[in-house]
């Protein structure tokens, strides 16, 4: 810039100044975008990824609602199940003797006395599982059927006669979710044998529960892949969101040829039914249409219906999963995760007046190891 002309050369400095800041937050704002939208890790702006650390979930409780029973797992070592005493807050955890077999999803029978278990069967690398049947006063445990498939998700009917489960019948090579094609099945307690209750090859399923009469049960199921719309059709689920959404509790009996119709609907999804003995349902629902969010993550809360009617009974403004409700209906265990950084909480709610309290297990170098020995068929 010629020097005869001073004033221009300090607007010249200015501009070059100006354009050199706006240079640099241009290059910051994409930076962030980029990192914001998961293609690129910035140091100083990216959390460090959680270490492995032990977790657990609530898989059910106790008839008397003293004890919830578990599923615990710590980084290198086999999956637990036990159970954690609400009075007394002692954790017991059950370990096979003398087997690398891993006992998985407890459910307590009607009279407390046994729990229905997943036996995952080591010889398969863990992709074979067995129902099973824990006894509690002798500590022994067998299993009730026998065969392909992965089994899980198992509950008693309330005569302890029945076991209802679900079944993987197609063990995937690649994606996050290793087992598809899901059907509802019931085995005998005594004599093993099995029933198939449905052909619909869902891809993914929650914890059936068979109604007082023992022929009617309740489930959740999504994305059918056979027999749907209509018996020899392949899944159209699309069909199926457009006139129910994502509302996917179904309630059948053993024969039921209908097509899939959902209970009741609750605003855009409804999930995960859980049964007392008194007949009310407890579930989870998508709350964000209904508190009228419409942008950012999704929100899950806790409902039931009861005589017919649908009651909200939390607002947590984050998801929850794992539930589980005592045969009394009287309290709820769920797991959520307030600050959405993967550091989940577990809570117990009394239901009759709302209040909550933290569930943990403390340290497990204090939990109570009780050796199960396998019996035969």
């Amino acid at each position: 810039m010629n020097a005869r002309h001073p004033l221009l050369a300090a607007i010249w400095t200015v501009l070059k100044w100006i354009l050199i800041v706006l240079g640099i937050v241009q290059l910051v704002m994409m930076a962030f975008s980029l990192w914001f939208f998961g293609v690129i890790p910035i140091p100083f702006l990216t959390e460090q990824a959680p270490k492995p650390h032990a977790q657990f979930a609530v898989t059910g409780l106790s008839p008397t609602a003293d004890r919830a029973y578990l599923e615990f797992a710590e980084p290198g070592r086999n999956l637990r199940i036990g159970w954690k005493d609400l009075q007394t807050s002692e954790v017991f955890m059950l370990v096979p003797k003398g087997s690398d077999d891993v006992l998985a999803a407890p459910h307590s029978s009607s009279d407390g006395k046994k729990l229905a278990v997943v036996i995952k069967e080591a010889a398969y690398q863990y992709t074979r599982s067995q129902i099973g049947i824990l006894d509690l006063d002798r500590m022994t445990y067998r299993p009730i059927t026998r065969g392909e498939g992965y089994k899980q998700l198992p509950s008693f009917s309330r005569d302890g006669r029945k076991i209802i489960y679900a079944q993987s019948n197609r063990v995937r090579e690649s994606g996050r979710t290793r087992f598809s094609q899901w059907d509802f099945y019931e085995t005998d307690v005594e004599t093993g044998a099995m029933t198939r209750l449905t052909e619909f090859c869902f891809f993914a399923v929650d914890n059936p529960f068979y109604l007082a009469d023992g022929e009617r049960f309740i489930f959740s199921g999504e994305y059918p892949s056979c027999n749907f719309p209509s018996p020899g059709d392949k899944g159209k689920y699309d069909y199926y969101v457009k006139i129910h959404r994502e509302n996917t509790i179904f309630l059948r009996t053993r024969d039921d040829k209908s097509p899939l119709t959902p209970l009741f609907y609750n605003g855009e999804t409804s999930h995960s039914p859980l049964l007392t003995d008194d007949g009310r349902i407890f579930f989870i629902s998508r709350t964000n249409e209904m508190d009228g969010i419409k942008v950012g993550n999704y929100n899950y809360d806790l409902f039931v219906q009861e005589h017919g009617n649908i009651r909200r009974l939390t607002n947590l403004q984050t998801f929850l999963t794992s539930i589980a409700v005592s045969p009394a209906g009287d309290i709820v265990a769920y797991e959520s995760d307030k600050q959405r950084n993967q550091e989940r909480t577990h809570w117990i709610l009394q239901v009759q007046d709302g209040t909550t309290s933290e569930l943990t297990l403390g340290d497990p170098q204090s939990f109570h190891i009780l050796e199960v020995v396998q019996g035969e068929r």
